[in-house]
């Protein structure tokens, strides 16, 4: 997870900009929460390191305690901690929704827009409801290669395409 944060919010020593990164957690205690960095209006979190960035994720989640279903709270700068699931994540999202799919389309046949939300799961095959949830929304299956990759590996090579493409 903080591979991903890293990945996804920093390169070589700045903040990506318009970069919004969703973590979704339904297990233990108290789920779901849905921890949301927003690279525009981070401030310094300490770091690039992994133990800054899980520290960033463990704070919001000790300040998501109590949070009512559909309540959020503001941790830091650009970092929230909210009380709901994936579904309410991404149904608001649905114009431009990939899914990342071992046998979706190659990334680099595929033309993005401005505003683009990828979804993919760690190293656990995604639940069969989500992918049927996924499927009824809308979502188009990519993948960014011929092998299966750690997700931190996949947000690099979206980010690299979509830099190329001259997103973001």
């Amino acid at each position: 997870m903080a591979h991903c944060l890293a990945n996804a919010l920093f390169y070589s020593q700045n903040i990506r900009t318009n970069t919004v990164v969703h973590l979704v957690f339904d297990g233990p205690s108290d789920p779901p929460k849905t921890v949301r960095f927003e690279s525009d209006h981070l401030t310094y979190l300490g770091g690039f390191d992994e133990r800054t960035l899980a520290g960033a994720v463990q704070k919001a989640l000790s300040t998501g305690k109590g949070l009512s279903l559909g309540e959020e709270r503001q941790v830091d700068d650009g970092l929230f901690v909210a009380k709901k699931g994936f579904e309410r994540v991404v149904q608001d999202r649905t114009e431009s929704l990939y899914v990342l799919e071992r046998r979706g389309v190659d990334i680099r046949t595929v033309t993005f827009s401005q505003d683009v939300t990828f979804v993919f799961s760690d190293h656990l095959t995604m639940p069969k409801k989500t992918a049927k949830y996924l499927r009824r929304l809308g979502a188009k299956p990519i993948c960014v290669g011929p092998r299966m990759l750690f997700a931190s590996q996949c947000i690099v090579l979206l980010h690299n395409e979509l830099d190329r493409q001259g997103i973001w």
